[in-house]
């Protein structure tokens, strides 16, 4: 078996994605005819250059620009229940079977929806498509950084209603520089004491502080982390507090985390005894399947099936579902690679 095909049948655990990040081409175009959303093409194939960003975008602020057209396409409960549902499918013909999905639900009520409305219309996406497609995992609710403070507290608070539900996580995303991530300290305050798991962006668009500032608020889990290694003391404080680094080479390398995907650090942080772990960051603004990124990872970095089946394991240890759920798929998780890679028989 090659590496192409053993990286399609290994079962994946990815743990940063983003929904609006992810919709297909196809159901942007039908939602925007349903809505009447503008659109720059009613041509599909033209319509990709809106949504899909290329090596030569220049910054996050880019980057950030594709997630428009979906975010004005998903305003209605039915919207956001069909592109979390189909999110799930591709999941699913990805062989993910352990997902986190995130969101900013202040971006989806711009005509007329409460935050419980989004909120609720995600979960019954994700349950629908969790049951049809059988995956494991939940959901991770996005506070944004240009808000104000207060709305993003309130954003907390309700958030906190649905842990039993399946929102799993908080976390806190947007244009990093300029915006740290302490202005929301209280947001992270209120979400953790309601019980939910927090990861935060950072070491994206901005460098070590914000890192640092992310790992003082709570978070065991950063979005990214790229830019920690400029500065090897918060490189040895993401060491000794466990903290893990979900990072997205294909991604990062058009928002400019790194210059180019040959020198992202996720190799590195790896033979550094770091946890890290490998995601699509955004299916449809990358054009990237888990897939993919991981024959990237392989090819271009230079790491091993073998690592890349360890960070894989690593994303479902390190995962917000409840333990049970984990415990059981990773027993699935090894014997599927223990059966895909068996190991080379020893001499004497």
């Amino acid at each position: 078996m090659d590496d192409a095909a053993y990286f399609q049948a290994l079962p994946k655990a990815e743990l940063h994605l983003h929904l609006d990040g992810s919709v297909r081409p196809r159901t942007v175009l039908e939602l925007a005819r349903q809505g009447g959303v503008p659109l720059p093409t009613q041509d599909l194939e033209r319509l990709s250059d809106f949504l899909e960003a290329t090596d030569s975008t220049a910054s996050l602020i880019e980057y950030i620009a594709y997630f428009e057209l979906p975010i004005a396409v998903l305003q209605s409960v039915p919207a956001l229940e069909r592109a979390t549902y189909e999110l799930c499918e591709d999941l699913k013909n990805d062989n993910v079977r352990y997902a986190e999905i995130r969101y900013g639900p202040w971006l989806h009520v711009q005509q007329g929806l409460s935050l419980t409305d989004v909120i609720r219309a995600v979960l019954s996406g994700w349950n629908a498509g969790r049951k049809a497609f059988g995956i494991e995992g939940g959901v991770i609710v996005t506070a944004l950084r240009d808000m104000p403070p207060a709305q993003n507290v309130s954003l907390a608070q309700v958030a906190g209603r649905y842990v039993s539900e399946g929102v799993v996580g908080f976390d806190l995303a947007g244009d990093e520089a300029g915006h740290p991530p302490i202005l929301h300290e209280d947001a992270f305050r209120v979400a953790r004491s309601l019980g939910l798991n927090i990861t935060i962006h950072a070491g994206e668009a901005a460098g070590p502080e914000s890192v640092r500032q992310a790992i003082s608020m709570g978070a065991m889990r950063l979005g990214h982390g790229v830019r920690a290694q400029e500065d090897a003391e918060v490189v040895a404080m993401i060491k000794e507090n466990g903290v893990q680094l979900d990072m997205a080479p294909t991604s990062n390398a058009q928002t400019k985390a790194v210059r180019r995907i040959q020198e992202h650090p996720l190799k590195r942080f790896y033979e550094q005894g770091i946890k890290v772990t490998i995601s699509t960051d955004s299916r449809t603004v990358s054009d990237v399947t888990l897939t993919q990124e991981y024959q990237t990872v392989s090819r271009v970095l230079g790491c091993s099936p073998e690592d890349i089946a360890a960070m894989n394991l690593q994303a479902l240890d390190g995962g917000f579902s409840d333990d049970v759920t984990r415990a059981r798929l990773r027993h699935e998780f090894v014997d599927a690679i223990a059966k895909l890679r068996p190991a080379a028989p020893t001499s004497g």
